[in-house]
């Protein structure tokens, strides 16, 4: 089977995933890929880009594999005249019906649903929609029908059963971080390794830390990622107030580096808005960092509350629980959450998308 596997938007976790998965089929996938910028444009235009990439490759291609930010329906209708027999699979790193909107939006698109309708119509003409998690799919297929009300007449929404029947989910899989064999327990280590942008909120976070310094309890502080020209101005000023506890602030010089500087930390408090899966937490619990998470979004998933309901806070309590913590060190559950990261492993992903995409 040969396949093209299509990323309009080539950065962070999409790019993850794409090599990734390319990776994992390297006699079988040939890669297509858009800078990792203009999401909104992206969905607007990349099929078309994409269509024009796949004729001047001059191949055919048995499965065709789309990102989640690409017009599934446009590509289908530009490349199905010279390639009828191809096969559509529609990945969905996200959902536009679930995914929040940032106040700093240039473009604000809270009352524009043609985002969420393209991924709409992406998994409506598709033969399979996979996505990243359950969360994802049952967040989507959960505001599907009332959005689809929403609209004045012909509202579409006797389509949805057909598209959920034809939905999987296949999870992305993840780095294994090796474990650090010289924890130092005298003064733990808190990591935050996800992207600098409002949906993590960092606000928490960090204000949270700036509690523990006023309440004199210590800690060191492992600050990774890339600041970007929208980066919350709460990272500038972690960076002044909590420099003292700082070991790490920025973007790690290699990928060596940054295995490293996570597996060196001891507790990664998770304070997001959005996960639809959740990458830079189980790198991180790979290496036996043990992760403090919120009671929502695909967490429960990713960690089954009936196993390690330990990890989760209540709504509010985030300093309390931090704070018991690095009071009273409790690892007994270290090697668990290091199991359980080693299901996502990339050296189990293969046979999962096979069995999916047969």
């Amino acid at each position: 089977m040969k396949s093209a596997f299509l990323e309009p938007y080539y950065s962070g976790s999409h790019k993850y995933f794409a090599d990734g998965f390319a990776k994992s089929f390297p006699e079988q996938i040939r890669l297509f890929t858009l800078q990792g910028r203009h999401w909104k444009w992206r969905m607007h235009g990349s099929a078309v880009t994409f269509a024009e990439m796949i004729e001047k490759s001059a191949e055919k291609f048995d499965t065709i594999i789309v990102s989640s930010l690409t017009d599934a329906a446009l590509l289908k209708s530009l490349i199905l005249p010279e390639m009828p027999q191809t096969r559509f699979v529609a990945y969905f790193h996200e959902n536009q019906l679930a995914y929040p909107w940032s106040e700093n939006d240039k473009e604000p698109c809270k009352t524009d649903m043609h985002y969420a309708f393209i991924n709409f119509t992406s998994a409506l003409v598709s033969d399979l929609a996979l996505f990243n998690s359950e969360f994802n799919k049952e967040s989507f297929f959960s505001a599907l029908e009332s959005f689809l009300r929403s609209f004045p007449d012909n509202r579409l929404t006797a389509k949805i059963d057909s598209v959920y029947k034809k939905s999987k989910v296949l999870y992305p899989g993840v780095n294994m971080i090796p474990k650090s064999p010289d924890k130092n327990n005298n003064c733990l280590k808190i990591l935050w390794n996800h992207r600098w942008e409002y949906d993590k909120d960092p606000e928490t976070f960090f204000k949270t830390l700036f509690r523990l310094k006023e309440s004199e309890i210590p800690f060191k502080l492992v600050v990774l990622g890339e600041e970007k020209s929208t980066t919350p101005e709460i990272f500038k000023i972690a960076h002044e107030k909590l420099k003292d506890e700082t070991v790490y602030f920025g973007y790690a010089e290699n990928y060596e580096e940054y295995k490293k500087l996570v597996a060196s930390c001891d507790i990664q408090p998770v304070t997001s808005k959005h996960e639809f899966f959740g990458i830079s937490v189980l790198e991180a619990a790979s290496a036996g960092v043990i992760p403090i998470l919120p009671e929502r979004l695909s967490y429960p998933e990713i960690f089954p509350l009936e196993k390690f309901g330990k990890l989760f806070y209540e709504e509010g309590k985030l300093f309390d629980v931090i704070k018991n913590f690095l009071e009273n060190p409790d690892f007994s559950i270290r090697n668990e959450v290091s199991e359980r990261a080693s299901f996502f492993d990339w050296n189990n992903f293969k046979q999962k998308a096979e069995k999916l995409l047969g």
